[in-house]
């Protein structure tokens, strides 16, 4: 008899050699690894034209799996039924057995694949979009799907015995839905791993730099922090801004920096893999996320644990870790380039440490999540 627990993680982010994407995913099952005795099996789930194949990343075995689905999220989920006959498929080839817990990350494909399975599923939300109602290129097909989409989705998400957040303001999007009615409900915040971001005794800066690590995309709004240092720098005051990044407003932010004579003082920089990041941290003297449609921001705690300061924007995920007291400090307006210029003088001017909450190490924050009466019955 097979007396192997498999916990079964089923996600379309998962880094490999080639790619970091999904770090926060591997630190959390790595953990999962650390303070279990489960066989822990990772499905990556991919569109069914990637050439992605299986491989094993850092003691992990990941088998991808691709979904046949129309392009463009176009009506996802249609072929659902032969999806997971596809899944189980694969579950029998790779031997994957005795699945005690399935943990899809994002609503759709994930917890959609593991609808049949008799084993305990969580699914974990990581975005404010929760129902991903946002995804596809066309408007019109976006108008006609969304009915269908809330109706398909909430009904998985109904049937799961747990739905997670990473934040309590993620969990409040699905509480708007009126048809939704789950079983159990977590917040499990990405908590940091403190092997790899901790303070490193670095020389300061000759100029107060400011730097920021996210995606060039709308909703993480860079042009107003750029503007902010703009603002700053036409005050007399020098500082350095280095944005980390790439995306499709990049082209736009660059161009604005140029035409601004800006090129000096702001630096964009190409990515960097995930395990030099605590480098990054450590030589900055702010760091600034201006994005206004934050689930929480897995890059606040990595800088928080390198004792780098952080400005974030009011009402995102993050305030649930700020004391309120705080909030003052550390977070800025909605898009308001005056406000985020105040938060950003007033690090410059009062330049003290905030020692780390290590509720959020990953070690805490996961042995917090094992330690939760949904597990009790297993462990």
């Amino acid at each position: 008899m097979n007396n192997i627990q498999t916990y079964l993680v089923v996600t379309p982010f998962f880094p490999s050699e080639d790619s970091f994407v999904g770090s926060y995913v591997f630190d959390q099952i790595n953990e999962i690894r650390n303070q279990s005795v489960f066989t822990i099996e990772v499905v990556k789930v991919t569109s069914l034209f990637s050439k992605e194949k299986d491989y094993i990343y850092k003691g992990f075995r990941v088998s991808v799996f691709k979904t046949i689905d129309i392009p463009f999220f176009i009506f996802p989920g249609i072929f659902n039924w032969v999806n997971k006959i596809r899944f189980k498929t694969l579950l029998n080839r790779r031997k994957i057995e005795n699945v005690v817990f399935s943990h899809s990350h994002v609503s759709y494909p994930a917890a959609y694949l593991i609808e049949d399975l008799v084993c305990k599923k969580i699914v974990q939300h990581h975005g404010l979009d929760v129902l991903q109602l946002l995804n596809g290129r066309s408007n019109l097909i976006k108008k006609l799907q969304r009915n269908y989409l809330i109706k398909k989705t909430i009904r998985q998400l109904n049937k799961s015995d747990l739905n997670v957040g990473v934040s309590e303001l993620v969990l409040n999007q699905l509480r708007k839905y009126p048809t939704y009615f789950p079983k159990d409900e977590l917040v499990l915040y990405n908590g940091v791993d403190t092997s790899k971001f901790f303070e490193k005794k670095t020389a300061k800066n000759d100029i107060f730099t400011i730097g920021c690590v996210a995606n060039f995309w709308k909703i993480k709004n860079h042009i107003t922090l750029i503007k902010s240092t703009q603002s700053i720098l036409e005050n007399g005051i020098e500082i350095k801004l280095r944005l980390i990044g790439s995306g499709p407003t990049l082209k736009a932010c660059k161009k604005y920096v140029f035409e601004n004579n800006l090129t000096k003082y702001i630096l964009f920089e190409n990515e960097i893999v995930h395990e030099k990041l605590n480098d990054f941290y450590n030589s900055i003297d702010l760091f600034v996320l201006p994005s206004y449609y934050e689930a929480l921001g897995c890059v606040y705690l990595e800088s928080w644990a390198t004792n780098t300061p952080f400005v974030g924007i009011e009402s995102q995920g993050i305030s649930d870790l700020i004391p309120k007291k705080e909030r003052k400090t550390f977070l800025a307006e909605v898009q308001s380039t005056e406000s985020l210029k105040k938060k950003i003088l007033l690090a410059y001017n009062n330049r003290k440490s905030y020692p780390f909450d290590e509720r959020y190490d990953i070690k805490n924050t996961i042995k917090e999540f094992m330690n939760y009466p949904f597990f009790c019955d297993i462990n």
